[in-house]
């Protein structure tokens, strides 16, 4: 018995012009995401958002439960013998879809849930919070469940660059999203050192070598590897770290660029896909820190 992943959805604002906040293109994601597994909001236990971009960079209250009050998703307190959920954030910046997935699979592994629904969304936090905000509006949710047989998650495995390394001392931490107090307001600024993405990618090139060693496997062993974030640079370096054609990794159609729900953006053309049945899947992520996380998955 494992982990699988039931759903993927991925939401986008439907018009360029149109404005939509993260809670808005979270909202729809988990609706599209519980619909695809043929699920209703009350049957998830757990619920997880993995974003960082709140509208009008507020900290509080958590995404999660706004999410969870906005879907239905047993907003109010369980009653005696009925069912409740569980709802929190992740902020693990780019790996925190994957991050989500490894803490839904702990508590599908221990028993304690059926379902878990891992949320995350990117948008400009409006009231001109964030000038120059890189990155797409699009929101993405993937529904995880537990069933008996082989296919599922084998292994999540993450690993922070070692303190020292002089390559890590060179680049820093990479990616940095900061909140400031500016004239009474809270201001987000996004910076990203050059080079971060490629040596982001050797980096999760390494830890997923390893993830696949400890399994007897090497990457020819893969069929498909779903990576983020989507950037060529980071793609690139993770292709030729783990010596595979750059035509192994899924690359979405429209690829734009995405923060936190960038997993989920290059999951979806995969999952549910009678073309992708029975094969094994490596998904790797990496972000600031450096920090790099790999999963083994057989569909």
């Amino acid at each position: 018995m494992a982990t699988v992943i039931e759903s993927v959805a991925v939401a986008e604002p439907p018009h360029r012009w149109r404005r939509r906040g993260a809670l808005s293109l979270a909202d729809s994601a988990a609706r599209r995401a519980l619909d695809r597994a043929g699920l209703v909001a009350g049957d998830i236990d757990l619920l997880l958002n993995a974003g960082l971009y709140h509208e009008r960079n507020l900290g509080e209250p958590a995404l999660a439960a706004l999410i969870q009050e906005d879907i239905g998703a047993n907003p109010e307190d369980p009653h005696d013998g009925g069912h409740g959920t569980f709802s929190f954030d992740v902020a693990n910046g780019t790996c925190g879809m994957l991050t989500g997935i490894l803490v839904a699979d702990g508590f599908l592994r221990s028993g304690t849930i059926r379902h878990a629904l891992v949320i995350a969304s990117d948008a400009d936090p409006g009231h001109r919070l964030a000038p120059g905000f890189p990155y797409a509006p699009t929101g993405a949710a993937i529904v995880c469940g537990w069933r008996p047989g082989a296919e599922g998650i084998q292994e999540i495995r993450f690993a922070n660059r070692p303190t020292g390394d002089s390559e890590g001392e060179r680049d820093g931490d990479g990616l940095r999203a900061t909140v400031a107090l500016e004239r009474g307001r809270n201001r987000l600024t996004i910076d990203e050192d050059p080079g971060f993405a490629a040596a982001a990618g050797a980096w999760a090139a390494d830890v997923a070598a390893k993830l696949l060693a400890d399994h007897g496997m090497a990457a020819s062993d893969v069929d498909l590897v779903v990576a983020n974030p989507l950037e060529r640079d980071f793609l690139d370096a993770l292709a030729a770290g783990l010596g595979v054609s750059p035509q192994l990794l899924v690359a979405p159609a429209n690829r734009q660029r995405v923060h936190t729900a960038a997993l989920g953006v290059a999951l979806e053309p995969v999952i549910g896909v009678s073309e992708h049945a029975g094969k094994t899947t490596l998904l790797v992520s990496a972000g600031a820190g450096p920090i790099a996380g790999a999963a083994l998955l057989r569909q």
